[in-house]
């Protein structure tokens, strides 16, 4: 099926921009009825459970999540970042069938059953805030400042990129035993970890990590901080003097006698996107010795809190083109930069960052130029 000619519907399917590029949009109440609707091609208006619009889209022969992407929000880039599987029982549930139903919003796309499209379908839009009238006395001429909603970008991944700082691993300590004839440990348990009384305490969760490799910045060669293979993370059940007992809650590997643990980070793979941020920088690192990376890949920054980066921040990597002489006029013009890839901020430390790449046109490597960007899409 091809959904070129619902291009001209997108305007109606949601007051949202074309692209998550846009982090913002006006929180106004629809002028449409909350019965459902439906544009040419494009499946009925429906709400889900906060009242946010969206549509219900029947799967029809051909369909992909690309394509259904593309055609109602403006940019096939997006459906990884927001798909939700809730069918993991599903051998693939990335696959869809005909006369599936997907939601579909600049929230989520997820697979729905037949009820819960029912319910979305005859369900309104969320009431609009009521506004407090301002005293006399504080009366505001230009009035209050619109109410505003975020998008986020879903990063399903996020636990396993990680990166620590020189600080945070010498702080950090060590699994010392288990209590088991094991070498490879995992679920369920009980292992020795370095930390003793006044360092850690019963109920406390610690990630489980191995360091990798060292993070340089490229301008200065100063080295930053250590890519993590994150292990799994683990609970204390008992503190003793001089070390203390956890039970392993979750492995996402083997974990060895020897790697390392520090207090636990939680992190919500829905990210909201932020404001544009002023600043510059440089790659200084792509993990696993690779050369050259891609969507969907992580990429370490030699920029962070310091200098304004902050967990959603959107950035893009550009190439200068410079000058270049016009024959007629004999003279030097200059030439715009060459967007090449669009990033989102997924951890911020004090000088450095960690970014996920969610559009590139490109192959991207070491030492390429960064910004702040105004959206994470072209």
């Amino acid at each position: 099926m091809s959904f070129a000619r619902l291009a001209p519907a997108l305007a109606l399917a949601f007051s949202f921009s074309a692209t998550l590029g846009l982090a913002e949009e006006e929180a106004t109440a629809p002028a449409a009825p909350a019965a459902a609707s439906v544009d040419e091609g494009l499946g009925p208006v429906g709400h889900d459970s906060q009242g946010r619009a969206g549509r219900v889209h029947i799967v029809q022969p051909g369909d992909t999540l690309w394509d259904i992407s593309d055609a109602y929000l403006g940019t096939p880039w997006v459906w990884p970042s927001i798909w939700k599987d809730n069918t993991a029982e599903v051998e693939n549930p990335h696959k869809i069938y005909p006369n599936e139903r997907i939601w579909i919003s600049p929230y989520e796309m997820r697979k729905l059953s037949d009820a819960e499209a029912a319910e979305m379908l005859a369900r309104g839009p969320e009431p609009a805030p009521q506004e407090e009238p301002m005293p006399a006395a504080m009366g505001d001429p230009d009035g209050p400042e619109p109410i505003r909603t975020r998008a986020t970008y879903r990063y399903s991944e996020i636990q396993t990129a990680g990166f620590v700082t020189l600080d945070e691993l010498e702080g950090a300590a060590t699994i010392l035993d288990a209590n088991s004839l094991r070498t490879m440990y995992s679920d369920h348990l009980e292992v020795h970890v370095g930390l003793g009384k006044g360092e850690v305490a019963v109920g406390d969760q610690l990630d489980i990590f191995r360091p990798g490799e060292f993070v340089t910045d490229p301008s200065t060669g100063r080295k930053v901080g250590r890519v993590t293979a994150q292990l799994g993370w683990m609970e204390i059940t008992k503190v003793s003097d001089e070390s203390a007992i956890g039970v392993i809650r979750m492995s996402d590997s083997e974990i060895l006698k020897g790697d390392h643990v520090m207090p636990r980070r939680l992190r919500n793979a829905d990210i909201p996107i932020g404001d544009r941020v002023d600043v510059e920088g440089m790659v200084a690192h792509t993990p696993d010795k690779r050369m050259q990376m891609g969507q969907g890949d992580v990429l370490y920054l030699n920029r962070g809190t310091r200098q304004g980066v902050a967990v959603g921040s959107p950035l893009e990597i550009f190439k200068p083109l410079g000058e270049r002489r016009d024959a007629v006029r004999k003279e030097m013009r200059a030439l715009p930069d060459e967007v090449l890839a669009k990033l989102i901020v997924i951890e911020a430390h004090d000088d450095t960052s960690v970014a996920v790449v969610t559009i590139t046109n490109t192959e991207l490597s070491r030492g390429l130029n960064f910004r702040g960007s105004d959206s994470i899409g072209f």
